[in-house]
């Protein structure tokens, strides 16, 4: 009977390392590998109780690259900049061909200013928040009028693009 036994314990502790080992490998690498087979990977966010769909720019490349040359966005389609730490981040319109509302959210996920109808002919200047922001939504122009979003409004984002430090509440 013993000998029975070993064999399946072992297939059990090979099993459990493989899924392990999967598991943590997914985790860690997941995004990236999903991005490289897929392409741009969308998440679903909530504007107060409006809808918006987003690719996510969290690397200094993609918040470079942010919505330049895009040609058009759905009407409930954007860009979010997740930045490492709360701070002072200036948007410009740099090789933009679509007009934009531009919304800085803060740590607690509250929209602490809005630029709205910001043309791409106006470029060079530069956009920013008069308060700290960790996150920018770049939305299509009259977004936020059309749905009368403002500043005190809060964004929900799935916890798993939050940056870990505001995981834990």
């Amino acid at each position: 009977m013993l000998n029975t036994f070993r064999p399946l314990v072992l297939d059990v502790i090979i099993f459990l390392t493989v899924v392990g080992t999967a598991f943590f490998l997914y985790q860690t690498y997941g995004p990236v590998v999903m991005n490289y087979l897929f392409g741009d990977q969308k998440v679903g966010m909530l504007v107060r109780d409006i809808g918006v769909t987003v690719s996510i720019a969290d690397s200094p490349e993609e918040r470079s690259q942010g919505l330049s040359g895009v040609e058009s966005l759905a009407a409930h389609e954007g860009k979010l900049f997740i930045f490492d730490k709360e701070g002072e981040y200036g948007f410009w319109m740099k090789d933009m061909q679509i007009p934009l509302d531009i919304i800085w959210i803060n740590n607690e996920r509250r929209i602490v200013h809005i630029e709205e109808n910001v043309s791409p002919k106006s470029y060079p200047a530069i956009y920013g928040s008069p308060e700290p922001a960790r996150f920018v939504l770049e939305v299509n122009a009259f977004f936020a009028s059309t749905f009368r979003i403002n500043e005190g409004d809060t964004i929900t984002i799935p916890s798993g693009y939050l940056p870990a430090d505001l995981q834990a509440e």
